[in-house]
């Protein structure tokens, strides 16, 4: 059963790790009173055409014994609306959920509420507790990122990990989740953010991302290579994101043939993990015969350059990172970026959110002014 609770914080709602997470319209979330949402585990096919909240309604409209149009005259909705709902085309508004609620002898959250646990985009386990996260939803699945620092503060976070539960700390508006080491996908989601939509963008390697696709996790991958294709064994659309180059990427004011020394393994190199795009690249272009290069690991392009520029050594990373930290830069490879959304979650309006995104004039010329970005295709089909 879902039970709501009053309490002194309206937008703030308590969702166990393990049990269902509210999926509501926005605008029913920023209404609804504080919920305790604790819900009997179901088995469900991945498959199946309903979500158990619209499943929800279907069955409580027939234990009642009431047809769509019955149903719709009681809460003075349209039998329209009705059926949209139980097919799953349609999300009420406020107004409508609670009188479809009220027709029904129940309450909003026990009426809206599904069910599954959270888990963190990149590694696919529970958030731990103490963590501030970032929220979103990809099918029935809540999933959780961690919320970094900014470099002028604390970056915005949505909920907070407690005793095994997210606690959310105001309306979570739906959106696209999205992953991969492009750092353009944060510009993204900041976009969609500030169009008051949900939206969670993980840095994180180009497998990481591809791991994250398979186990549905996220909407859909960045990924980067000379000729980037998909595997096999995974179903995607791909969309044009941008060409960039690969390489090395030295401390400001490096004279010379600075990169010479890293390419041969005579010196330390700050890396990449191994199933990172420019990882691959960087192993290619080394001197024949010269084994693993010793250096440090970082998560990301811009964790690179940031450390390069730090301590005075070589980093493996993009041309628009190293542009952006104002660090020189030696070109290995010529990459394409591509988002690959998993065919499944193509018609999902979260997707259409962020591939509306990506032909915002605001994100194209975001990248522009960081710089070693072609853009052309941006946003188009790749066939």
């Amino acid at each position: 059963m879902v039970s709501a609770l009053a309490g002194s914080f309206p937008a703030r709602s308590v969702v166990n790790v393990d049990q269902p997470l509210p999926r509501f319209d926005s605008q029913i979330r920023q209404h609804l009173p504080d919920l305790a949402v604790k819900s009997e585990k179901k088995d469900r096919e991945l498959a199946e055409p309903l979500d158990s909240c619209l499943m929800e309604l279907r069955r409580l409209r027939e234990a009642a014994g009431f047809t769509q149009a019955e149903l719709a005259a009681r809460a003075g909705v349209s039998r329209q609306l009705v059926s949209a709902v139980e097919a799953g085309r349609h999300l009420p508004r406020v107004d409508a959920a609670l009188a479809l609620a009220e027709a029904l002898g129940t309450d909003v959250a026990a009426l809206f509420g599904t069910a599954t646990g959270a888990v963190d985009v990149a590694t696919g386990t529970p958030p731990p507790d103490g963590a501030v996260v970032r929220l979103g939803r990809v099918g029935d699945r809540a999933v959780t990122a961690p919320v970094g620092t900014g470099g002028d503060g604390w970056d915005v976070a949505d909920a907070y990990v407690e005793e095994g539960r997210v606690v959310t700390m105001g309306p979570v508006p739906s959106g696209p989740v999205l992953a991969g080491c492009e750092p353009g996908l944060a510009v993204l989601e900041g976009l969609l953010r500030q169009r008051g939509r949900g939206a969670v963008a993980v840095a994180v390697s180009s497998a990481a991302a591809l791991d994250a696709l398979r186990a549905e996790r996220v909407h859909a991958a960045v990924v980067h290579g000379p000729a980037p294709s998909p595997p096999d064994d995974l179903a995607v659309v791909r969309f044009r994101l941008a060409r960039w180059r690969v390489g090395l990427a030295g401390p400001p004011g490096a004279g010379g043939a600075w990169w010479r020394d890293a390419l041969a393994g005579r010196t330390a190199v700050v890396q990449r993990e191994e199933g990172a795009g420019v990882q691959r690249a960087f192993r290619r272009a080394l001197t024949p015969g010269v084994g693993p290069v010793p250096g440090p690991r970082v998560r990301t392009h811009l964790d690179a350059v940031r450390r390069a520029v730090a301590s005075g050594m070589t980093a493996v990373t993009i041309e628009p990172a190293a542009l952006a930290m104002g660090a020189p830069f030696h070109p290995l490879e010529t990459h394409r970026a591509e988002l690959w959304v998993r065919d499944r979650y193509l018609a999902d309006p979260a997707v259409a959110e962020a591939l509306d995104g990506l032909t915002d004039r605001r994100f194209r010329r975001r990248l522009e002014a960081v710089g070693g970005y072609d853009l052309s295709g941006l946003g188009e089909r790749v066939p």
